[in-house]
């Protein structure tokens, strides 16, 4: 259970505790709505946005420069390696941008492999009752109040029907194999035939003092029909049932420098940057993730801040107790503003928040809403007592950079 306490009227603090991973301090400074200082790649598309910018170094893209014609498959003597369970040394573990690799293994994802897939496990940052919030505590300020439990729903199969972007994500960590959710967003440089997908940062990389996950595959419409346990789906995981589009693996991914600068194993004040968008391509077949699917959504960069929101929609697939990670379920309604920080007011990005009961597992599943008529994409999950909120990083300049520095690379 979180550490809950009042500082007067103006907000709520908890000590978070984490469903998915944070990010450490960033250096830049935003007040709790978002605003955000100027950098030199992103002045112009902040203007007047009220966003997030996070740390970028000077000029770059997505928080970091990418050098032209960037490897991302390992060749020869070193991919067969590789193959061979080279992948499973980590003791020269690749951080930097530049450093992504994710080689195909053919079949590496059997059914062993996917059924012993685990969510994240938290760790809970810990402060006494007299602690003002300062000396690198990360507090969790509720201006608008604490949001009200929700029980997550099930969400209606088939899901390529009801939910056709949404999908299951598996990696590879020091720790072992592990599962989030993940979304289709439309890609600018390829309309129509996207092979985009966007998830949290913690869901590809460690952050500070680690690395790239590894393995890194996505299911879109995982048990689209929502009949299996998870031990039934994966002993069927690539049957038309359970994988009716196919397994994707990675072959890019961006995420911001905040998160892989400062990530951590706890909640922390950059889980403000808490997202990434991965490239994909299929084991088998050429048409693209979007045409196989037959939905991608797009982002809205700019989304209204979260205390004027009635109707956000949230969706994963939650694998602790009292869920297996078989199903997907949602939770929807209005959301209030999650401020991290040392003290409040926070210099920090204000986050969305609502009830819902999804717990890890639901990792990096969207946050949705509908405007004009268009359904968008303009969160991920990030942060969760387990039981009681999830939290999503409100999506500004920085998150944009990401966006197009992966689809820019393929253009």
């Amino acid at each position: 259970m979180p550490f809950i306490r009042r500082r007067g009227v103006a907000a709520a603090a908890a000590v978070i505790a984490a469903v998915m991973v944070t990010a450490t301090a960033c250096d830049n400074k935003t007040n709790d709505e978002g605003k955000a200082s100027a950098s030199s790649s992103g002045r112009a598309d902040q203007k007047d946005q009220g966003v997030d910018t996070g740390q970028d170094g000077g000029t770059s893209i997505g928080g970091y420069k990418l050098p032209a014609g960037i490897p991302t498959d390992l060749t020869g003597e070193a991919l067969q390696k590789w193959k061979d369970g080279g992948w499973k040394d980590f003791s020269d573990w690749k951080s930097k941008a530049e450093d992504f690799a994710n080689p195909y293994i053919k079949d590496f994802w059997s059914p062993e492999r996917v059924a012993k897939a685990e969510s994240s496990i938290p760790t809970i940052t810990a402060a006494s009752s007299t602690s003002t919030g300062g000396g690198g505590t990360t507090y969790m300020y509720t201006p608008d109040g604490p949001v009200k439990r929700q029980a997550a729903t099930r969400v209606g199969t088939t899901y390529h029907h009801y939910a056709p972007p949404v999908g299951k994500l598996f990696f590879s960590t020091p720790q072992g194999d592990m599962v989030c959710s993940g979304t289709v967003v439309t890609d600018p440089a390829h309309p129509g035939r996207s092979n985009l997908v966007w998830t949290a940062g913690h869901c590809v990389h460690a952050g500070k003092g680690g690395g790239w996950y590894r393995n890194i595959a996505f299911v879109p419409s995982f048990d689209n029909t929502g009949r299996y346990d998870i031990r039934q789906a994966s002993q069927n995981v690539r049957s038309s049932e359970v994988s009716p589009y196919g397994i994707w693996w990675a072959d890019w991914a961006t995420t911001s420098q905040d998160w892989i600068k400062g990530g951590a194993h706890q909640a922390t004040v950059a889980s403000a940057y808490d997202y990434a968008v991965i490239h994909v391509k299929p084991e088998k077949g050429h048409k693209s993730l979007q045409e196989m699917a037959g939905s991608a959504l797009p982002v809205w960069f700019d989304a209204p801040a979260a205390n004027t929101i009635r109707n956000m929609e949230v969706r994963g697939y939650p694998a602790e107790a009292p869920y297996d990670g078989s199903k997907m379920y949602d939770c929807r309604g209005a959301t209030k503003r999650a401020v991290l920080g040392y003290s409040y007011p926070s210099q920090y990005p204000a986050q969305y928040m609502i009830g819902c009961s999804m717990n890890g597992g639901a990792s990096g599943g969207p946050w949705f809403m509908t405007r004009n008529g268009r359904t968008y994409l303009v969160s991920d999950n990030s942060l969760s007592d387990r039981k009681t909120f999830i939290t999503g990083p409100r999506l500004g300049a920085n998150a944009k950079q990401v966006y197009l520095a992966t689809s820019n690379k393929f253009k």
